[in-house]
């Protein structure tokens, strides 16, 4: 199964090559097969296409990792965590911090180089009000979902922390992922990978889908 994702996302990334989506999706299947020196040079090429897409480089850091590069992942570490609070990205964020310091490492002063200003949020120091929330993903106050997105833990969560402006901002990108990656959402796996975009999308903490069964 393995290799029949690796192939189908290959296609993909040479048929389309500047699309920084499809080869995510190959380095992901090769890391999950455990070819991780082929997966550092997708990933790589992956930030080259999108240099803020903070994800790649966790995967990208695990990877050399694996390939025992130490000094390579810590590097990739320092820029992604510096990518990730640029755009606000606190999951992977704190991911890549948690991966420096078991090196050794806190976050370069440079990594941190064009962050703004807290105070540059319109609504700091603010609580949300009625109909309103602090949104997880964008970290600014929004318009609160009308309902839960799904009848489970997940779709709860959604509601209580996910704002509707990046609710609407995900329902736009998920019409890529499913189209470009050519999800069936009939099938289990394709189930599973259009939930492992939207959770690192929306930066939703990965033991909210611990107990989601896809069928």
């Amino acid at each position: 199964m393995n290799e029949e994702r690796i192939e189908q996302f290959r296609k993909m990334a040479q048929a389309n090559p500047d699309d920084d989506l499809a080869h995510y999706a190959l380095g992901q299947a090769l890391i999950d097969a455990d070819r991780h020196a082929e997966a550092v040079n997708v990933l790589r090429h992956v930030i080259k296409l999108n240099a803020g897409y903070s994800r790649a480089y966790v995967l990208l850091g695990e990877a050399q990792e694996a390939t025992e590069d130490a000094d390579g992942a810590i590097a990739t570490y320092h820029a992604g965590y510096g990518a990730a609070m640029g755009r606000g990205d606190l999951l992977p964020a704190n991911e890549m911090k948690a991966r420096l310091t078991a090196h050794g490492q806190t976050p370069s002063m440079d990594a941190l180089m064009g962050i703004g200003d807290p105070m540059d949020d319109p609504d700091a120091g603010r609580d949300p009000g009625e109909g309103e929330v602090r949104c997880a993903r964008s970290r600014r106050i929004e318009p609160k979902m009308e309902k839960a997105p799904f009848e489970d833990e997940v779709g709860a969560y959604i509601l209580a922390h996910i704002g509707a402006l990046s609710w609407e901002a995900w329902m736009e990108m998920s019409v890529k992922v499913i189209n470009e990656l050519r999800l069936d959402l009939g099938e289990p796996q394709g189930q599973q990978a259009y939930d492992d975009h939207m959770r690192d999308f929306l930066s939703l903490p990965p033991t909210l889908f611990a107990g989601r069964e896809y069928e």
